[in-house]
């Protein structure tokens, strides 16, 4: 029997790729004209708002925090948990900055016009410098299996044009190769050229089929690997899901930020 709802659902998500590769026009997404002209991180932005779960929260421009008051560089967009406390008083427009716990994040997205070899390491050292998060230990119920909750949270880089995507890859190698140090868990999950290519960061549980036919099983956990066929429906489509898993498994996390409130007051004659 034919798959119609899957073929529209196929059609459905070409059309979300023309608007984020710049082929539509903005007001397919934005209806007010004076939207048209909206920045690229805004429209990104509002392609997660119209896809992933309603309990998120998508910020522009921001930075995350850990408890111990380290930050991270500036973020173009935060995808937040609905448990997470919000600090927007100053980007209620989206032009300011706002700030948000590691903890309860559960995607940024470092947005490009180009991505070449400058902006590439920018957006690297910017993900690099996310805060860590704590293990989960007793805040999640024992009967609940959650691996990698070290790598949250999901890590995107999206460019509307880029340089040649065996390039790219080659220079994510060489930077991760002379950066050692950096973990696993802070570094892209995806990079997505629209109209172009994919970079995708092999994990557990993945299957890689090569060109001739192979299927590798067992793809070495860690290594990236380069999408050109069907890039733009697979990143979207792989955007959505890693994020919306993210939101269920909020659900059985114990998220607490009493110790922020603690950190305020230098006596702490107050304990929350």
């Amino acid at each position: 029997m034919p798959k119609d709802f899957y073929t529209r659902l196929r059609e459905y998500y070409s059309e979300v790729a023309k608007v984020l590769r710049g082929d539509a026009n903005a007001a397919s997404v934005f209806p007010n004209p004076t939207d048209v002209g909206i920045a690229r991180e805004a429209v990104y932005a509002e392609f997660l708002r119209q896809h992933i779960p309603s309990k998120c929260n998508v910020s522009l421009g921001g930075f995350l925090f850990h408890a111990n008051g380290q930050e991270s560089r500036q973020m173009d967009v935060i995808i937040t948990t609905d448990v997470a406390p919000r600090f927007d008083f100053h980007n209620r427009t989206g032009s300011g900055k706002s700030f948000s716990p590691v903890e309860g994040t559960i995607g940024v997205t470092s947005v490009k016009s180009k991505l070449d070899r400058k902006e590439l390491i920018d957006a690297l050292d910017g993900l690099a410098s996310i805060p860590p998060t704590e293990p989960l230990g007793k805040r999640i119920p024992p009967m609940m299996k959650l691996s990698n909750y070290e790598e949250w949270p999901y890590k995107i880089v999206f460019a509307h044009s880029g340089i040649n995507g065996e390039t790219i890859l080659q220079h994510i190698r060489d930077y991760y190769a002379s950066h050692p140090e950096i973990p696993v868990g802070r570094r892209p999950d995806i990079v997505h050229v629209a109209g172009q290519y994919l970079v995708m960061r092999l994990k557990p549980g993945m299957s890689i089929v090569h060109d001739d036919g192979r299927i590798d099983e067992t793809p070495t956990v860690g290594n990236f690997r380069l999408f050109t066929e069907n890039c733009d429906l697979l990143a979207i489509a792989w955007v959505v899901k890693s994020l919306q898993e993210k939101a269920s498994a909020t659900s059985h996390i114990n998220f607490g930020y009493g110790e922020l409130i603690n950190q305020l007051f230098d006596n702490h004659s107050v304990q929350f």
